[in-house]
């Protein structure tokens, strides 16, 4: 098994990496987030998880060891997949997931793409008590995008850039910017930004839909 990859960026794409390393190339799945976050010809190490079907062999890759453990008590859960689990630590961070199950918030849950309200009540009954040997802080759960002090305006262009970049439309992209830009803290980051405007995006996507 694939543990981790340590290579350089060749391509970035929607919700994946190429790497390069040493002059084998690997396709890596990953969160938008992460994605972006990354620059080409950037040295980076992914820590993968190794998914075996019988058409293919995929590799699944998080920044953080603490991601990939939770990645993988997702995918545990009966109809949560690889596919799912991705989009669901690309829509609220993996410290946020664990506390949402262990605190049975199944409504924060039910706020991330693919997961209805079966699903989630199946995550909580099969994975509460199955967390705490898990690589990530305890805590309380507390909203991915709290209200906190207005922003500086000069990253809006470049987060609007982004989220068009990563396939969203301009409409979109511009009203989860001026969604979460508003309610930031001063010294955000493109990057936090760009993490807020996605999980916003995942949790509204009904609003957006009818732009």
């Amino acid at each position: 098994m694939i543990v981790f990859l340590t290579g350089r960026v060749v391509d970035i794409g929607q919700g994946y990496v190429d790497l390069d390393v040493h002059d084998v190339g690997y396709r890596v799945y990953t969160t938008d987030t992460a994605a972006f976050s990354l620059s080409l010809e950037q040295e980076v190490r992914l820590y993968t998880y190794q998914h075996v079907r019988e058409d293919a062999i995929l590799l699944y890759g998080f920044l953080r060891q603490a991601e990939r453990a939770v990645f993988e008590k997702l995918i545990s859960v009966s109809g949560v997949g690889p596919k799912v689990a991705l989009q669901m630590l690309g829509g609220l961070p993996a410290e946020s997931l664990v506390a949402a199950i262990r605190q049975e918030d199944a409504n924060t849950l039910c706020t991330l793409p693919g997961i209805g309200k079966k699903t989630a009540m199946r995550m909580i009954l099969d994975l509460k008590d199955k967390l705490d040997d898990l690589p990530v802080k305890h805590g309380e759960f507390t909203p991915h995008l709290a209200a906190v002090e207005p922003t500086p305006t000069d990253i809006v262009d470049d987060v609007t850039t982004a989220l068009v970049a990563l396939g969203y439309r301009p409409k979109e992209a511009q009203r989860a910017v001026e969604a979460v830009l508003e309610r930031a803290a001063p010294n955000t980051t493109v990057e936090a930004a760009v993490k807020a405007a996605l999980t916003w995006l995942y949790q509204h996507q009904a609003d957006v839909n009818r732009l």
